[in-house]
C-alpha cells in the first residue's frame, strides 16, 4: 500500500494583509454590524419568508454600530440554499438612532435567475465591512418559496 502525502499552501495569506490591519500595519478594531430587516413592501417584515411569485424585490437593511471617522463600505453577501455566493449588494449608509449607521439595499427577485433557475430554499445575508474576507457581524437567513 503507497501512502500519499498532501500539502497545502495558502496563498491569500501570503498576498493580502490580515483582517482588520490596514495598509499601513497598524490593526484596526473591526467594526461590529448586524443584518437587521429583510423584507418586501407586499409581505409583513416580520416573515422571513417570502414567495418569489408574489414579491418584486426584497429590501435589506444591516446597521454598523461602532462608525468609525473614516468612511466605510458595507457589502451584503448573498448565498444561495446550495451555499454558492448569489450576489454582493453594496450599500448605502444613513444615520439611525443612537448614532448607528444604516445600510439599506434590493435585491430584485421578479424576473431574475432566482425564479428561472427555481433558487428556493434557505438563503443566508453576510455583512462585510470593506470587502473583507471576514464577516463583520451576524448574518441572518431567510427562506424563498415559489
Amino acid at each position: 500500500m503507497r501512502k500519499r502525502a498532501v500539502l497545502l499552501v495558502s496563498l491569500g495569506a501570503l498576498s493580502l494583509p490580515p483582517a482588520g490591519v490596514a495598509g499601513n500595519g497598524v490593526r484596526e478594531r473591526p467594526s461590529s454590524c448586524a443584518v437587521v430587516a429583510i423584507g418586501s413592501d407586499q409581505t409583513p417584515r416580520a416573515s422571513y419568508r417570502f414567495r418569489a411569485t408574489r414579491i418584486v424585490d426584497l429590501e435589506l437593511e444591516a446597521r454598523l454600530l461602532h462608525h468609525p471617522k473614516q468612511d466605510h463600505s458595507l457589502q451584503l453577501r448573498l448565498y444561495t440554499p446550495d451555499g454558492f455566493l448569489y450576489q454582493v449588494l453594496e450599500t448605502r449608509a444613513a444615520r439611525g438612532r443612537a448614532g448607528a449607521f444604516r445600510y439599506q439595499a434590493r435585491l430584485p427577485v421578479a424576473g431574475t435567475s432566482i425564479m428561472t433557475s427555481g433558487l428556493y430554499g434557505r438563503w443566508r445575508v453576510v455583512p462585510h465591512a470593506d470587502g473583507a474576507r471576514e464577516p463583520c457581524g451576524p448574518g441572518r437567513s431567510f427562506v424563498m418559496r415559489p
